[in-house]
């Protein structure tokens, strides 16, 4: 199993990420002052039916939680990739919620989850597992609850730590299964049902940092999820717009046409939240997409830098190296430096990321670049295919990254 350390910094945070030697695993660990935060990856071998890969997945990852001091309670949330939304989801919840029941006697709350269809690129997979867990410190109390108010199967979770309220919503669809409802309608919804939820918890949708957004027909429902976001931000005077990732993806349940995650932050504390920019591309609103470059998170011990997916687009919103996925990954590589850049950060600050292929034979070809230009591959990674917002774009990556305060 092999482990590198990404920074140590007495007093402030502690950082590690690694991956074992099959695989199967990569992991960041993050032992800050309130919690210790762990993200990793989980796929099986690539090898075997739905349900055994399904089935080793959660064998792989309790193996983990338990060499990390962790249990299955400590999970958070969970985001599944599934080759087959449709037809592998159930099977994929049923063996989920064994996991997190098996022994505990009584209904034990889950963590809140996503299902899309983005068919991971590693050859053979039928389905990868990202999870966020989050584990007290013996001097720092942490409590977990569900929110409430949330349409099954959506759901979500508020982690209390240390004076900072995080907030997770995941799965939201917009109307209900069998209803006929367009694009247009559902997408309204999904942003609704997302205010009304916050508003619970005495939030608005101006405290939401990041977002992510999965249409099951991209070119043809893009547009008009551009234009009902930006809709909806403007009622609710949402100025500062989060970061975000829009991409094609099968939803569950499966007649819906889109879903939305969501992350936002709450705190007494001191936190300096801004927008991240670049010199090397343009700002999303200037081609109609309400959503920002990226967002910077500075707390007391770190800054967290949630990058939104982005590819290869140069200053004046055009997509460059048309046909050319090396290049074009290339070119998104600069655009994400840069990004990081802006905040004193760079490639070796990187804990987590996915990465969306329109092809998934450039598997290979987009690894050799990633690595080549320096890109940590011993981070939680999932690489899957999925179409990118404009045709003539052949990948697109998100990361999050954290830089220690000293």
């Amino acid at each position: 199993m092999a482990i590198s350390g990404l920074r140590s910094v007495a007093g402030t945070i502690n950082i590690e990420r690694g991956a074992s030697l099959d695989g199967k695993r990569e992991w960041s660990r993050i032992e800050g002052c309130d919690a210790v935060t762990l993200y990793v990856c989980v796929r099986p071998a690539g090898e075997g039916d739905a349900e055994y890969q399904f089935s080793e997945i959660y064998r792989q990852l309790g193996s983990w939680l338990g060499e990390q001091g962790a249990s299955r309670r400590h999970v958070i949330t969970e985001k599944v990739y599934l080759a087959d939304v449709a037809g592998d989801a159930e099977q994929f919840r049923t063996i989920r919620e064994t996991y997190y029941t098996a022994g505990n006697g009584h209904g034990s709350s889950l963590p809140a989850t996503t299902f899309v269809q983005q068919p991971p690129a590693t050859p053979g997979v039928l389905g990868e597992l990202q999870c966020l867990v989050m584990v007290p410190l013996v001097d720092e109390p942490l409590s977990v609850r569900d929110l409430t108010g949330l349409p099954a199967p959506a759901a979500g979770k508020v982690v209390s730590a240390r004076g900072y309220d995080h907030i997770f919503m995941q799965n939201i669809t917009g109307g209900h299964f069998g209803d006929g409802m367009d694009y247009a309608g559902q997408a309204e919804d999904m942003f609704h049902i997302a205010e009304r939820v916050l508003k619970q918890e005495h939030l608005t949708f101006r405290d939401v940092i990041r977002t992510w957004i999965y249409l099951d027909e991209m070119e043809r429902d893009y547009a008009t999820l551009n234009r009902v976001r930006s809709e909806f931000f403007q009622q609710n005077q949402v100025e500062r717009v989060p970061a975000s990732t829009g991409i094609q993806g099968g939803v569950y349940p499966p007649d819906r046409g889109g879903l939305l995650d969501l992350y936002a932050l709450r705190t007494d504390r001191e936190v300096d939240i801004r927008v991240m920019h670049a010199p090397t591309l343009n700002e999303a609103w200037s081609y109609g997409s309400a959503f920002s470059r990226g967002m910077a998170v500075q707390r007391e011990d770190r800054v967290m830098l949630y990058v939104s997916g982005t590819a290869s687009i140069d200053t004046r919103g055009q997509v460059v190296h048309v046909g050319d996925t090396a290049r074009q990954v290339e070119r998104m590589l600069l655009n994400i430096t840069e990004l990081l850049a802006g905040s004193d950060a760079a490639p070796e600050n990187i804990i987590r990321a996915t990465t969306y292929l329109k092809d998934g034979a450039d598997f290979d070809t987009f690894r050799h670049v990633y690595a080549e230009h320096g890109y940590p591959l011993d981070v939680p990674h999932t690489i899957c295919e999925a179409a990118v917002c404009r045709p003539d774009w052949l990948v697109e990556t998100e990361v999050t990254a954290v830089v220690p305060v000293a």
